[in-house]
This record gives C-alpha cells, sequence and structure tokens, in this order.
C-alpha cells in the first residue's frame, strides 16, 4: 500500500547525505484486475524529502507503496481455509532492521498456524519484494540497483540476478515496482530514470531480462519524472509519477497509461500539454484497484517540507480516484489536520478500502473507508492507531496483511475485512516488516 510510514528521520539523514554527495538524485499489482495491489514501507537510502531514504516524496521507507502481486483474484474477504489457495503460496516480506542497515527476507504460510521460514536473503536495508506466481522477486534500491528472482522450492539461489541500470547510466535507476502483466512480461519502474524496462520476469539468462523500454522524459523538466507505482487495468499499464523538482513536490502527480499490447502511451485527452492523467493532488506513493469498477485508488502525501526549514509544510496529498473507463480523476478523500497524510491504500472489497495514515514519523494508523463514498468507516482498526504501519496488502484468502514496525516486537497482523476481527496478530517477523507481496 507500498508508507509507510513517513519515515521522515531516515528521509532527513538519507537527503543530507545525497545531497553533500551528489546534489542530486534522487504484493505489485497483476494483469488480474481484481488484484488490489499494496504499498511498502520499509527503508530507502536514496536521499529525498518523502519520509523514505530514497530521494523521492512518497513517504515510505522503502519507497512507497507498492502494489504487491498479492494473489487476490476475487478482491473478497474469504477466510474459511479456501481450499483453492494453492500450496505454494506464501507471505513473502522484507524485513528491515531498526537502523535502516540491513534486510532479510520472511516467507510466512498464508493459513493458520502463520509459520515463519526467517532470515533469508540478506542484503541492504533498501529492499523491496514482489511476486508472481511461485516466484518472488527480491529489488535492492538506491545504489544497490538488481532484481533477483527465487523459486518458493529454492530461497537460498536465485534463478538469475540482474542489474537495473543501463551500461550508459551513470547514476542509480533505484527501481520501484514490478508490475506483471504475465509471466514472460513485466513493466521495471526505476524511480531514478525516465526509461521504463519491459521485462520477461521469467528468463534465466540475465542477458534476456531486458526486452524493451518506454521514454517518460517529458512528464519532468529534469527529464527525471520518479515514476514509482504501476498497476494494470484491462491491458493498460498506469504508471504513477511524482514529478519532483529538486526532491520538492512542486507539481501535480500524474499518470501514463500505456497499451501493453503495443507498448506505445495513449493519449487520455485529459490535458493539453502531457498525454497522461494530472492528479489532483502532489506527492503520489501508492495505487490500488476497485476491482467492482476498475477504478484506481492513489494515495498521496504532499509536501512534508524541507529538512533545513526553507520549505514549509503543506497538505497537498489525498486520496484520489481515476475512472479508467473516461481517465478523469477526482479526489475522494482530501487530506488535512484531522485525517494526517495518507500514505498507503489497499481495496479489500467492493465496500472496504483501507487507507494508512499518519501524523509523524513512525506515528500512522489503519483506518477503514468505502471507495466509492469515501466515507471513513473505522479509525484505529483493530487498536492499530498511533503506531508504525508500514505497509498493508490483501493476501489470497482476502485478508489483509498488516505490517507493524516495533523495536521491541516487530510483526505482522492479519485481519478479516468482513468486520475487521483479529485473525492472529502476533506473526513474528526477523526484523521490521516493510513489504508484502504473494506467491501463488
Amino acid at each position: 500500500m507500498k508508507l509507510n510510514r513517513t519515515i521522515l528521520f531516515a528521509s532527513l539523514f538519507a537527503m543530507t547525505l545525497a545531497l553533500s554527495a551528489c546534489g542530486s538524485d534522487d504484493d505489485a499489482p497483476t494483469v488480474d484486475d481484481a488484484d488490489t495491489g499494496s504499498m511498502d514501507s520499509g527503508a530507502d537510502t536514496d536521499g529525498g524529502t518523502d519520509g523514505d531514504t530514497d530521494g523521492g516524496t512518497d513517504g515510505d521507507a522503502d519507497g512507497g507503496t507498492d502494489g504487491d502481486a498479492d494473489g487476490d483474484a476475487d478482491g473478497g474477504t474469504d477466510t474459511d481455509g479456501d481450499s483453492s489457495i494453492s500450496a505454494s503460496a506464501r507471505a513473502v516480506i522484507a524485513s528491515i532492521d531498526t537502523g535502516f542497515t540491513s534486510s532479510v527476507v520472511d516467507l510466512v504460510g498464508v493459513e493458520d498456524p502463520f509459520s515463519v521460514d526467517g532470515s533469508l536473503n540478506p542484503g541492504v536495508s533498501d529492499t523491496i519484494v514482489r511476486a508472481f506466481g511461485d516466484k518472488y522477486f527480491v529489488i535492492r534500491r538506491f545504489m544497490s540497483d538488481s532484481i533477483a528472482a527465487y523459486s518458493i522450492d529454492d530461497t537460498s539461489t536465485p534463478l538469475y540476478e540482474v542489474s537495473t541500470n543501463s551500461d550508459s547510466e551513470e547514476v542509480s535507476s533505484n527501481p520501484h515496482d514490478l508490475v506483471f502483466l504475465s509471466e514472460e512480461k513485466a513493466y521495471l519502474l526505476r524511480y531514478g530514470s525516465p526509461i521504463v524496462w519491459i521485462v520477461n520476469p521469467s528468463v534465466t539468462d540475465p542477458a534476456d531480462f531486458k526486452i524493451g523500454e518506454i521514454d517518460l522524459s517529458a512528464y519532468d523538466a529534469d527529464g527525471v519524472p520518479e515514476a514509482t507505482r504501476g498497476a494494470i487495468v484491462n491491458d493498460k499499464l498506469y504508471i504513477v509519477m511524482q514529478r519532483l523538482e529538486a526532491f520538492a513536490p512542486t507539481q501535480p502527480g500524474f499518470v501514463a497509461v500505456i497499451d501493453t499490447a503495443t507498448d506505445t502511451e495513449i493519449d487520455t485527452g485529459t490535458n493539453d500539454d502531457l498525454p497522461g492523467i494530472e492528479l489532483p493532488a502532489f506527492n503520489p506513493s501508492d495505487i490500488s484497484v476497485d476491482a467492482a469498477s476498475d477504478t484506481l485508488l492513489i494515495s498521496a502525501q504532499g509536501d512534508f517540507g524541507a529538512f533545513d526549514g526553507s520549505r514549509p509544510p503543506a497538505l497537498t496529498g489525498g486520496l484520489v480516484t481515476v475512472d479508467t473507463t473516461d481517465f478523469s480523476a477526482s479526489q475522494l478523500i482530501d487530506d488535512n489536520d484531522g485525517t494526517g497524510r495518507m500514505n498507503g491504500v489497499e481495496i479489500a472489497s467492493a465496500s472496504v478500502g483501507y487507507l494508512v495514515t499518519s501524523s509523524s514519523f513512525g506515528v500512522s494508523s489503519l483506518e477503514q473507508f468505502n471507495p466509492v463514498t469515501g466515507r471513513i468507516d473505522a479509525l484505529g482498526v483493530a487498536g492499530l492507531s498511533d503506531v508504525d504501519v508500514r505497509d498493508i496488502a490483501v493476501g489470497p484468502a482476502g485478508n489483509l496483511w498488516v505490517a507493524v514496525g516495533d523495536p521491541v516486537s516487530p510483526r505482522v497482523v492479519v485481519l478479516n475485512p468482513a468486520d475487521n476481527s483479529v485473525v492472529t496478530d502476533s506473526i513474528a517477523t526477523t526484523l521490521n516488516p516493510a513489504s508484502i507481496a504473494f506467491t501463488q
């Protein structure tokens, strides 16, 4: 969702390092329209103003919200031990140490007793996970710039590992999302580059990984529009861009729309200057899909302000809807002092959605809302108020998985969206859970 949220201290620290060093830089939704995506909230290290340390303003600690491939094909809330759940279904969780220096991957069973196979695939803290079928993908972001693919049956040896930088690129590509169209085609959104890679995630030879490109440089004067999240609905790829200027969200976010059959951009006819969709909010960070209407819901965090105080914070975000039939965008929920910043969003059903909202560093809450009306139906769901919610994702059984960072008891809480009852509140992860995806 997938942030997480608002790791402001880490962001400011990383910004200072990035600026002093170089001056500037900065479960993914599947083709199944009912997949709702998620946000992730790990610890980026690329230097920005967003509450992540990745150079953006998306407020995740890992780069945002992700849209993970959650495997929920019906958007429902089946929690009866659905026999259709594959034996290979696992929650794949990137967990990060409290000092934002390292990470590991934990694999968790998606049904009771939620057994944990932990401390896998150790690496840098700026790590997120994505999944498709029986494979999961460990994405190392700022200044690590790589993807490693693993089979759920062999978590120790990668199927392949590939750099996300081209030979000609001299700055970090900072991969932020991997959005799957099929087993053999996906889109790699690279936050530090205007070029989206079209990739084949099923290869064994890294040389065959990249199969095409999409150029989004027109969306920002500096040539890098900070593409951060994506979703696919009805064979169209929607790419959320933050469009920062010197780390600041000084212009509205935009969504580019790509025809996945031709990999060419669609002119939505909604803007005089650019072919994409201008959002009525700044600093978008997460995207989810309402399967009942094929509507996109995009959370935006506004402006956290400059770390040196030269630019004050501003509540210029909120929750935005995009109609995928006519490409119109409107604000469903406006952010304010009462709501806090909207870090991430996840849709569980036609009438139940969840927001992660934050008031300050490490202080966030889980809210339930109606995706159609925007009505807030519950605050601090399951007692998750004023805690460190870092990611949310709907799993294969229709339950909502909530990643809670805590220096003493990092954990994942699983809720039934039918009534917000707690399925379990004590899945202990190795480190602070930050990014959730699901294999099938």
